[in-house]
């Protein structure tokens, strides 16, 4: 099904996954930098050292990710042209699963490869009123990991919807393999491959 660029997959957690709900009067970099704080201490918290404790740490930081990630948007983008082939009651339900999928993919490799990385804050740029880019570095193992980050305004949240990581763009990545599917099956054949991979990893944690 869809071939996961396995590099990326921390960083698009460590960004992603870090920050809760922000609001529009906040500046996009504020904003992010206290929830990668809060995204951190979930981490680090002691209780969830235990093995039995990891499915509620996932949890936790999936409430965190769900919050600041625009999966419709996202979707959207992902889909192309595409996306007008889909019922309105198949956007829902693939936005559903897609980002079902990206979460517990993404999640689980958090967990299990997180040792006490930071970041480095650099500048955001204002596009618009509602859209802004924001850029940080994340320090890995004595390499340093640019990640550009493409936020939007949604109801007074500030909610990411695309990011770069060392030139990989994360929109069309998944674009390209979604179309290649696509081009051979229908909306609702890539809704039900999605689910078979949802449950797949279901079945492995």
């Amino acid at each position: 099904m869809v071939r996961i660029i396995r590099k990326t997959a921390l960083f698009f957690l460590l960004i992603i996954a870090a920050a809760p709900s922000l609001s529009f009067a906040q500046q996009p970099l504020e904003a992010l930098r206290q929830g990668i704080d809060k995204a951190i201490r979930v981490m680090e918290d002691p209780q969830f050292k235990d093995a039995s404790r990891k499915g509620a740490q996932q949890q936790k930081l999936w409430e965190i990710m769900r919050k600041l990630f625009d999966f419709k948007e996202f979707s959207k983008r992902v889909l192309g042209s595409y996306w007008s082939q889909f019922t309105p009651s198949q956007h829902d339900e693939f936005v559903k699963v897609f980002s079902e999928f990206l979460g517990k993919f993404y999640l689980g490799r958090l967990q299990k490869r997180y040792d006490g990385q930071r970041l480095n804050y650099g500048r955001q740029q204002m596009i618009g009123k509602s859209r802004a880019l924001v850029e940080v570095e994340v320090l890995w193992r004595k390499v340093t990991i640019p990640v550009q980050l493409r936020m939007t305004n949604r109801s007074g949240q500030w909610k990411v919807y695309d990011l770069n990581v060392f030139g990989i763009n994360a929109v069309s990545n998944y674009r390209a393999q979604f179309q290649s599917i696509l081009s051979k099956e229908t909306p609702q054949q890539i809704i039900g491959r999605l689910k078979e991979k949802v449950a797949e990893l279901d079945e492995k944690s």
